[in-house]
């Protein structure tokens, strides 16, 4: 079953009266002859408990459903703590307003930002905490995963210009580390330089007493002396007697190897010590009591960073998500990219490649599939809290049971957003209806529940730098369950501008993609809804539920596009049906005939005799066909 709806729009957008509260709205939105109204909210906790109750009431009595559109408040794709938290308590604040005002469905747009990397420190925190996709900080991810703390204290201090070692450890911990470094190679050096001083020294034809000598001087004072005892082999014993001056050349060749070994030791003490502070922020991460493997400083991150943690947590797991995104990307990933599960670098390699070569389908895929698990994250932690927490925060109310039942019943779905930026278009972060569908399928199956949907938007889509018409022909085309997934369609005309423009009855755009999904399951089984989301301008409706009612129809009657009748169009509504017109073109079939036959000519028919003789030809004209 397929419902027309449409939307009330929001207060901020139209700056008009009628949309100043809630309950304004609905009332604004009655005028429509619709049987659903999709309330669109401007901030999380709009509708309140008594606004919501006159909601209900309304909408009892006026047989409608109630649909709710989230406010645009909910980050949920942000690897940040305090953001994190901040999308969740939106998230809570507008299920209870769906909730109050007895919503059949609540949607929220999949993602607000674009990539990661495009973000600028002044549009957003100075200070970062990152989190996993449950919004714990990100040293939980990387204290239950063995090889995903390894390839991190590997790669910590190459993901940016972020030191994340000296923020891990404290600074006495970083002392002990630096100073074990320290203490083995200069144990190692000391010994290198002694074999290899005593090597050159021989190789210069010292005398085992000069050696001794020089080596004495130089290990000791870390100097090349100018001059050395003269020694003589007095009865069989070497004496000195006197001192003589070391040649240049000789000095030169000390010197130049004392500056070698020197070198050799300064670039291994560098990378002993970070060897050491590794190993050390390894076995820290890998404490079991967490107040042991807190972080020094957990402030100072990098965005990006976040999703590359749990990008490769993703990729060492084959997690659900990872794997359905691969599904939807197998060119990419697999054809051209070489997807290799043996090889743990594998994603770093190709995330340099693609950053390298910017190649933005690879990124595209990267974003969509992390974001796709912060989405699981957020999703499993607000399901926990309608199922535990919810029931009680209802307690209080004297229709509790009411508000429970319609708790209970109430879908969430996300929808594709639109690319408030234009210069940013393709690159949000799940924004393509083969990214969400991956999301989503794989999040009921994995969360177990049928709560979850999807809610397409193909205006949204057209903002995006893509034709919807071809993307959804193709999308459908590989992916035969797609519609089954897709709750509602905010069924504007596919408009990059975002223009929220009236529909045209016969818009032939908006019935092809909607059939793309009807072919797919898209109402079949279920309830879905086709919601006209309203502009501004005088008129911000004219025709448009007029044609989204006979969309409906005809896709509820499955109507391939090629096969739509004139009634589609409007015909029925102008010039008449097609039987009447039928009816005037055999009446007047012989009019081209006139004056052509030599036979009496017939102005009346047969049945017009009665009539023509009491003079009531203009009568019966009028009315034969009645």
């Amino acid at each position: 079953m397929i419902k027309v709806g449409t939307s009330t729009g929001i207060y901020y957008a139209a700056r008009d009266e009628q949309l100043a509260s809630s309950v304004r709205k609905i009332g604004y939105a009655l005028t429509r002859g619709t049987s659903v109204i999709e309330l669109a909210v401007d901030v999380p906790h709009e509708v309140t408990y008594t606004e919501g109750k006159e909601i209900r009431r309304i909408a009892k009595q006026q047989g409608l459903d109630i649909t709710f559109h989230g406010s645009l408040t909910v980050p949920l794709e942000m690897p940040e703590q305090t953001s994190w938290r901040d999308a969740q308590d939106h998230f809570r604040k507008g299920i209870k307003a769906a909730v109050f005002s007895g919503a059949k469905y609540i949607n929220f747009h999949a993602s607000l930002n674009f990539w990661l990397e495009l973000l600028t420190y002044a549009g957003h925190k100075l200070t970062i905490t990152l989190c996993d996709h449950i919004g714990r900080f990100i040293s939980e991810i990387l204290y239950e995963d063995k090889r995903l703390r390894k390839w991190f204290v590997e790669v910590m201090d190459d993901l940016s210009e972020i030191p994340y070692s000296r923020y891990i450890l404290t600074e006495e911990e970083l002392r002990e580390a630096q100073t074990k470094a320290e203490l083995a190679v200069r144990n190692k050096y000391r010994g290198v330089m002694y074999e290899r001083l005593v090597s050159l020294f021989k190789e210069l034809e010292f005398d085992e007493m000069q050696i001794q000598i020089l080596l004495e001087r130089i290990m000791m004072y870390d100097v090349v002396p100018n001059t050395i005892p003269k020694t003589a082999n007095i009865n069989g014993r070497v004496v000195a007697v006197g001192e003589e001056k070391i040649p240049e050349e000789k000095q030169r060749r000390i010197r130049e190897l004392l500056d070698n070994i020197r070198l050799e030791q300064s670039k291994e003490m560098g990378e002993r010590v970070e060897e050491e502070i590794r190993k050390a922020a390894e076995e820290k991460l890998g404490r079991k009591k967490p107040e042991e493997r807190k972080w020094r400083v957990d402030t100072h991150a990098r965005l990006l960073d976040g999703y590359r943690i749990v990008g490769q947590y993703l990729f060492l797991n084959k997690d659900p998500i990872w794997k359905a995104m691969v599904d939807v990307y197998k060119e990419k990933v697999i054809d051209e990219y070489k997807l290799d599960y043996n090889d743990p670098k594998w994603l770093d390699k190709s995330w340099e490649k693609a950053d390298r070569t910017n190649d933005r389908e690879f990124k595209s895929f990267f974003y969509a599939v992390v974001c796709s698990k912060f989405l699981e994250g957020h999703v499993k932690t607000l399901l926990e809290w309608m199922e535990k927490d919810l029931p009680k925060e209802l307690e209080s109310f004297e229709d509790k049971e009411e508000l429970k039942k319609i708790a209970k019943e109430l879908k969430i779905v996300f929808e594709i957003p639109d690319a408030r930026d234009p210069s940013y278009g393709g690159m949000y972060m799940l924004w393509h209806p083969k990214q969400l569908y991956a999301a989503i399928k794989t999040i009921r199956n994995v969360l177990k529940t049928d709560k979850v949907l999807m809610l397409m938007d193909f205006e949204h889509l057209a903002t995006q730098g893509v034709d919807p018409l071809i993307e959804m022909e193709h999308v459908t085309n590989k992916l035969r369950d797609f519609g089954k997934y897709v709750l509602a369609v905010h069924s504007n005309h596919p408009d990059p501008l975002h223009s929220h423009k009236p529909l045209e009855l016969g818009d032939e755009v908006v019935y092809t993609i909607l059939w793309f999904l009807r072919k797919t399951g898209f109402g079949k089984g279920y309830t879905a809804y086709l919601i006209y989301e309203r502009g501004g301008g005088e008129d911000p409706f004219k025709q448009s539920i007029d044609a989204l009612k006979l969309i409906a129809e005809f896709l509820e009657k499955d109507t391939p596009p090629q096969e739509l009748p004139p009634e589609f169009y409007g015909l029925h509504l102008t010039a008449g049906d097609e039987k009447r017109q039928w009816q005037i073109i055999l009446d007047h079939r012989f009019e081209l005939l006139k004056d052509l036959l030599e036979m009496p000519e017939e102005e009346w028919g047969f049945l017009s005799s009665a009539a023509t003789k009491k003079g009531k030809t203009k009568e019966w004209k009028k009315e034969e066909l009645r």
